[in-house]
Formats: C-alpha cells, structure tokens, sequence
C-alpha cells in the first residue's frame, strides 16, 4: 500500500513539474516576443518616426513651460478618443492624428479652436503630435510646438501632474479588461482574410501565406475612412495582424469601433516586422 503510494505521490509530482516546465515555455516565449516588439519599436527607421517631416521642423516645449503661463498656450491632444476620455490635459482639445492628417475641415476647426494662442500638440509619446504639429505647420504657417514625450512625460514627473486630469494609470479603458481579445497562433488562424494594423502593408506573412492581407493603419485613418472600411467587412470572423507596439496598440482601438457598431474583433496575430515576406513571394494580394 505504502509502494502504491509512492508512486502515486511520484506520478503527481511529475504531472507538476511537467506543468511547470510547459507554463516556463510558454512565459519566456512571450517575454521575448514582447521585448522584440520594444526593440523593434525603438528603432528610429521604423513606425510613426519613418512619417517624420525632416523638412518641417518643429519646436520642443517642456510641461514647465506651459505651466508657468498656461493662458498662453492652445494644448492640442492627438490622441484617439478613447485615450482622451481615460485623461487628458486640464482644458485640451482632441483631434485625433488620423483627422488631421485626411480632413481639411478638421484641420480648419482646430486653427479656429486654438486662434490667438500658441499651440501645442501632445500624444501618448510625442511622435503622432509631431506629425499632427506638422501637418498643421504645413497647411496654415506658424510654429507649433510639441509636448516632449507627452503623457509620458507627465505620467514619469510628479511635479507636471497638476495640469493633468483623469486616469494616470490607464492608458485605454479598463471595461473590458475580464475580456480580453485573444492572441491567435498562426497555426490556429481558420479565416481567410486580415486586418493588417501595421503602419506599412504586409504582402505575405511567414507561415500565413495563401492569406489576403487588408491594410487599415487605424491611427493614420480618418473616422470617415474607418467607418467606411468596417462597412466592408463581411460575416468572416474578424482577425487582426499586427507587428509593433504601435500597431498591436491599435487592436485595442479596433475593437472598441467594431463593438460600436455590434461586431466583434476574435482576436489577433502578433508577428515581428521581419517576418513579412517580399511582394513577390505567391499568397500576397
């Protein structure tokens, strides 16, 4: 009896530490997938800093400043709505970068909205209001400045948080947090068509070729363009694709549009830029 226990106590304790072993695999698995997607991120040729108008340079203001004569400024936010309603800066108007960047008349509202002030323009790290800064330096003239590192740079200094309100901790919404959109193992995507977030389009994917790759940059669209691209989709279960922080962020903004409108998203795949495959490698649309 006491042999039969042995064994039984022994063939558990190997059920644990196998189980273990599984659980450590899958832990560093992901831990290195994430810290690729920050290296990746950081890169200077890549993402939202590739866009950067080298010919339209554009002035740096620090939260001090704007503090020391806060009349003076117009503080513009770029971000998405949803980042917006989390928190904001005290007495900041939102126009999101993908507005800005493809409507005239909204770019004609915000010079109207900030007249007679100096504006500045702020993100979750200072690269989509750099490109909002320009885009609005290029069409009306001007300087406009730019909030160094923007949430980030209050978020990280005590002292800059008093021109701050709403939520420091959340970047987006946390309503949905005990329903997370699932990450998806290439080998267990079963639909044919993607939503590529990423800034650049994917032609073909290692290990999804044979898939139609649809590009929708949601941060670089307008609401217009995002409404009328979700029109288009169909009764396929809709699966994202995307490659960096900045596009995987965008899932989350999927999302939130999709239920908006009574979808859902089934979730996303996460590569590594690398792994895009040439235009000319068969599968790509």
């Amino acid at each position: 009896m006491k042999r039969k226990l042995r064994w039984a106590h022994l063939l558990l304790a190997s059920i644990f530490l196998l189980l273990i072993a599984i659980g450590a695999t899958y832990y560093i698995a992901e831990v290195k997938q994430t810290l690729e997607l920050v290296k990746s991120e950081r890169a200077e040729k890549t993402e939202l800093a590739k866009l950067n108008r080298k010919d339209i340079p554009i002035r740096v203001i620090q939260v001090a400043t704007i503090t020391a004569d806060r009349e003076k400024y117009a503080v513009v936010d770029v971000r998405e709505k949803e980042e917006f309603a989390t928190g904001h800066v005290k007495g900041a108007v939102n126009f999101r970068l993908g507005e800005i960047l493809h409507e005239e008349s909204v770019r004609q509202d915000l010079v109207r909205a900030t007249a007679g002030k100096q504006r500045v323009f702020y993100c979750h790290d200072g690269k989509r209001s750099r490109l909002a800064a320009q885009a609005i330096q290029q069409e009306s003239g001007g300087v406009n400045l730019v909030l160094e590192k923007g949430f980030q740079q209050i978020k990280r200094n005590a002292e800059n948080r008093e021109i701050w309100e709403g939520s420091l901790k959340h970047v987006l919404p946390q309503a949905h947090r005990k329903n997370r959109t699932p990450w998806i193992k290439r080998r267990n995507v079963r639909v044919n068509t993607l939503i590529d977030l990423s800034l650049e389009k994917h032609e073909s994917v290692e290990r999804l070729e044979g898939k139609t790759f649809r590009h929708a940059p949601l941060l670089l669209m307008s609401n217009r363009h995002i409404d009328d691209f979700i029109s288009t989709l169909g009764d396929e279960p809709i699966v994202a694709l995307c490659d960096s922080k900045v596009s995987c962020f965008s899932t989350r903004i999927l999302r939130y549009r999709l239920e908006e409108r009574g979808m859902h998203l089934a979730g996303f795949v996460r590569i590594m830029g690398s792994e895009a495959l040439p235009a000319s490698v068969p599968g790509g649309d």
